[in-house]
C-alpha cells in the first residue's frame, strides 16, 4: 500500500500528519459511457470525504439520442454538452465545486496543464493539492497525450480506464462463428494507476502495463461524428467506472493506493487486481 503522507514527512506543513492536509484537483478527460458513470460516483465520494476538493470535466461532445441507451443522460439533455450537463447536475446536487471544459478535444499535454489551472479555486495555505488525471477515452491518441503529460509532470496520479470494443463482423450476413465472437466480445477491460511524486515514478502508468498502439494515434477531433467501428457495452462502461471508484474511495478516505491495476470481465463479474508492492 502507498500512503501519500509518506512523501510529505519532511514538509513542515504536514508535521501533524493530518488526513485533512491533502486536497484533490481532479481532471477527468471524457464523460461519455465510462466517464459519465464515473462522475456520478466521484461526486458522491467527494461529498462524503473531500468537500474541499475540485473536479474538472473535459469533453466537447454533444448529447445525442443514441447516447441515452449507454450513457447516463436523459431525453431533456439532448443537444447539450455532456460535460456541462454533468457539472451542473452533480455540482448542484451535492453543493460541490465542479467545472467543465467543452471548447475542444484535449490533444496536447499543454492543454492538460491548462485544465489544472482553469479555475480560480485555491486551497487554504498549509495544504497540499494533489493532482489526479483520469482518462475515460476510447482512443490511443488521447491516451498518448495523457501519458506524455505524466512523463513531464513531477507530481501526479494518473488513472486510465479502457474497455474492449464489441467485435462487429463486416457485411450483413454473419457466420455462426462470427455471431458467437460478437456476442462474447466487449466485456473485458482494465484500470491502471500511474503515480509520480517528487519527480520519481512510483507506479508505472498505462503505457508500461498495456502499451499504447502507435498505429492508432488519430486525434479525436478527426473522428468527430463518425460511428465507432467497435461499439462499447454499457455494462463494461459501468464496470470500468466502478473500478475507478474503488481506487478513488481508498484515495479520498485514507490518502492511500492499494491497487496498481485491475483486469475485469463485466459478463462474468470476474476481477483480477494487481496490488501495489510495498
Amino acid at each position: 500500500m502507498i500512503h501519500l503522507m509518506d512523501f510529505h514527512k519532511e514538509d513542515e506543513r504536514f508535521r501533524y500528519n493530518k488526513l485533512s492536509d491533502i486536497y484533490y484537483y481532479i481532471v477527468l478527460v471524457g464523460c461519455g459511457g465510462t466517464g459519465g458513470y464515473a462522475v456520478q460516483r466521484i461526486k458522491k465520494m467527494l461529498a462524503a470525504f473531500q468537500k474541499d476538493s475540485f473536479l474538472m470535466i473535459a469533453d466537447p461532445d454533444i448529447i445525442e439520442e443514441k447516447n441515452l441507451i449507454r450513457q447516463p443522460f436523459i431525453r431533456q439533455d439532448i443537444s447539450c454538452k455532456k460535460a456541462e450537463i454533468m457539472a451542473g447536475r452533480y455540482g448542484s446536487t451535492y453543493g460541490l465545486r465542479i467545472g467543465s471544459y467543452t471548447d475542444k478535444y484535449v490533444e496536447s499535454k499543454e492543454e492538460i496543464e491548462n485544465l489544472f489551472s482553469l479555475t480560480d479555486y485555491r486551497h487554504k495555505s498549509g495544504h497540499h493539492i494533489q493532482k489526479v488525471l483520469i482518462g475515460a477515452v476510447d482512443n490511443d491518441f488521447s491516451r498518448k497525450v495523457m501519458h506524455d503529460y505524466f512523463k513531464n509532470t513531477d507530481d501526479l496520479i494518473y488513472i486510465d480506464a479502457g474497455i474492449e470494443g464489441v467485435y462487429v463482423p463486416e457485411g450483413e450476413s454473419w457466420s455462426q462463428k462470427e455471431k458467437e465472437e460478437s456476442s462474447e466480445s466487449g466485456y473485458s477491460g482494465q484500470v491502471v494507476v500511474g503515480m509520480k511524486k517528487n519527480g520519481k515514478e512510483i507506479l508505472a502508468p498505462l503505457n508500461s502495463i498495456y502499451p499504447i498502439d502507435e498505429n492508432d494515434l488519430i486525434p479525436p477531433s478527426h473522428n468527430c461524428g463518425l460511428e465507432p467501428y467497435q461499439p462499447q457495452r454499457m455494462i463494461a462502461n459501468e464496470f470500468a467506472a466502478f473500478h475507478i471508484s474503488t481506487i478513488l474511495n481508498e484515495l479520498f478516505s485514507n490518502h492511500s493506493i492499494q491497487i496498481h491495476y485491475a483486469n475485469f470481465n463485466a459478463r462474468t463479474g470476474a476481477c483480477r487486481p494487481v496490488y501495489v508492492e510495498e
